[in-house]
């Protein structure tokens, strides 16, 4: 009895651990998760993570980033602006795309301050503007300038010559602009080469029987035979040759006498188109005595080796005399307006006192040194040279 007993005993406390076991597998059994399927997983594995989507990922290792491509192309410092400014989808319709593409070893512009620049050519294409007397000096002096680099020196002399007539430019403006015409006539007017384009001058070639006074007449060139000489140097008339080939200007040439300056401008050409050629130094009459007024070079008018008699004292002096005030030439003028048609014995010589050039110290007529006197001798001329005196 005993022994059966304590077999009973022994098998309650394990059944009981059974029963005990079984209740706690049914509670976890049945007992709800804490968890919601709901919701993903806390720490998804690295490859479910989109590295370019999420935007709290885990700091990649640098095996990770690598080869990772960027999400967008860097972007350009706004310090460094673009090559070529991008037009708009607008402007690129409006404009024509010869008008947007810059020329060849241009720079680009951007089209907020290219806008103004499209309506003007480029200054090395621009035509030359006329001279106006709105113009002030050193945008006539820039454009000869230009004209003269580009090889167009018959339309600088023309800018020039315009820029002077119009009588608008200071005193050293003047001298300036009558310097550097100078320069260009040394070669354009006294040299041997006709410049291409020039209305005044051509070529001629000498023919059997030709002489230099017959062609100046033949050939209507209005200037003395011996500036052809001159301006062709040519040391004997008598010993040209068939078939050489000589420069003529065909004139007429004028002067102007600014008795202010104690100068006399020789200008080539009529009216408008005139051009100037040379300036010279004169001496004027004593107590403002020379006339003003237009003047006409007389017929006849035009003496070499003149004989002169002094009008005041009636003393005379021959041809050859060399205490003739006269000098080697005279030019005779004839007044040909209506307050000189009176004057009579006015004109333009020569001087046997050459310090007496800028000063007054003549009886009323102009005076030239010796060489001067010469060259304007040869290029005035009778009946067709106006000589205009102003004070």
């Amino acid at each position: 009895m005993m022994s059966s007993r304590r077999r009973r005993r022994r098998g309650g406390p394990v059944l009981l651990i059974i029963v005990v076991a079984a209740l706690a597998l049914l509670t976890w059994w049945v007992w709800p998760n804490p968890q919601s399927t709901d919701q993903p997983p806390t720490q998804p594995p690295v490859a479910a993570i989109d590295p370019l989507t999420t935007p709290s990922r885990p700091v990649a290792q640098p095996h990770q980033i690598e080869f990772e491509p960027p999400a967008t192309p860097l972007a350009t410092p706004l310090a460094t602006p673009p090559a070529e400014p991008m037009a708009t989808p607008s402007t690129a319709q409006a404009t024509p795309p010869a008008a947007i593409q810059p020329a060849p070893g241009v720079a680009s512009i951007p089209e907020s301050s290219a806008a103004p620049e499209s309506t003007q050519p480029p200054p090395s294409v621009e035509p030359p503007p006329a001279v106006s007397p709105e113009r002030s000096p050193t945008q006539v002096l820039m454009q000869a300038a230009v004209l003269i680099r580009s090889g167009d020196v018959v339309e600088a002399r023309r800018v020039l010559s315009s820029a002077l007539r119009a009588r608008d430019l200071s005193p050293a403006d003047a001298a300036e602009v009558r310097g550097d015409l100078e320069v260009l006539n040394d070669g354009m007017i006294f040299g041997p080469e006709v410049t291409p384009g020039d209305p005044y001058t051509r070529l001629y070639e000498i023919r059997s029987g030709d002489a230099l006074s017959r062609i100046a007449n033949r050939e209507a060139v209005k200037t003395n035979w011996r500036f052809i000489q001159r301006i062709n140097g040519i040391s004997d008339p008598s010993r040209i040759r068939v078939g050489q080939r000589i420069k003529l200007v065909q004139g007429p040439f004028h002067a102007e006498v600014e008795k202010g300056s104690h100068r006399i401008d020789v200008w080539l050409g009529e009216g408008d188109e005139a051009i100037f050629v040379r300036s010279l130094p004169v001496g004027l009459g004593e107590f403002n005595s020379t006339p003003q007024g237009a003047f006409l070079v007389g017929r006849g008018g035009k003496m070499k080796n003149p004989s002169w008699t002094n009008p005041r004292t009636g003393e005379q002096f021959g041809a050859d005399d060399p205490k003739n005030p006269i000098g080697e030439y005279w030019i005779g003028l004839d007044g040909i307006d209506q307050n000189n048609l009176q004057e009579r014995g006015f004109g333009i010589h020569g001087t046997i006192e050459p310090d007496s050039i800028g000063q007054d110290r003549s009886m009323g007529c102009v005076r030239l040194a010796d060489a001067d006197i010469a060259l304007v001798y040869e290029m005035l001329t009778e009946g067709n040279s106006v000589v205009l005196v102003r004070e």
